[in-house]
């Protein structure tokens, strides 16, 4: 018993990385972490095309409006509950229905203030059942329908 406990502790360790390790305290000058080699994280700034999710095309420049905005729909996400935000920068927990297993939502405006990165990784297991892709997918389109992102095909398809 003592050493299923001690394997189930190892593999949580290894598979729990969570939200980006690096960032600053203030600003956004910064890039999200790219995901563990688990199927269990999708991010716009990720090189491999597995873990690949289209960065979001904002309608305007980010104002205090628009982020406002963004970060009560991005709330609205089934199970979330806000870490942290400032201006072009927030950290979201989601938690699942059954379980309350926690995942982890990033959001980050780029330097030229027209795109948001998005990363979404689960905290516990290997593999996600393609949950995380599925809300940077819903928070896509609730933003489109607020008018806040553009729609993909607006924007030339994936960046």
């Amino acid at each position: 018993m003592r050493s299923i406990v001690l394997l189930i502790s190892a593999l949580i360790a290894v598979a729990g990385c969570t939200s980006t390790r690096s960032v600053p305290s203030t600003g956004t000058d910064f890039h999200l972490d790219g995901c563990t080699p688990f199927l269990n994280c999708v991010s716009s700034e990720s090189s491999v095309s597995l873990y690949k999710v289209p960065r979001l095309a904002l309608t305007d420049r980010l104002s205090v409006e628009s982020w406002s905005g963004i970060l009560s729909i991005a709330l609205d996400l089934r199970g979330a509950r806000l870490q942290s935000a400032r201006f072009g920068y927030a950290q979201v927990t989601c938690y699942s229905d059954l379980l309350r297993f926690p995942d982890y939502l990033e959001i980050l405006v780029t330097a030229d203030e027209h795109h948001l990165e998005v990363r979404s990784q689960s905290l516990l297991g290997f593999y996600d059942l393609g949950v995380n892709r599925q809300r940077v997918e819903t928070l896509r389109r609730r933003l489109q329908d607020a008018g806040l992102v553009l729609d993909s095909s607006q924007t030339g398809g994936p960046d």
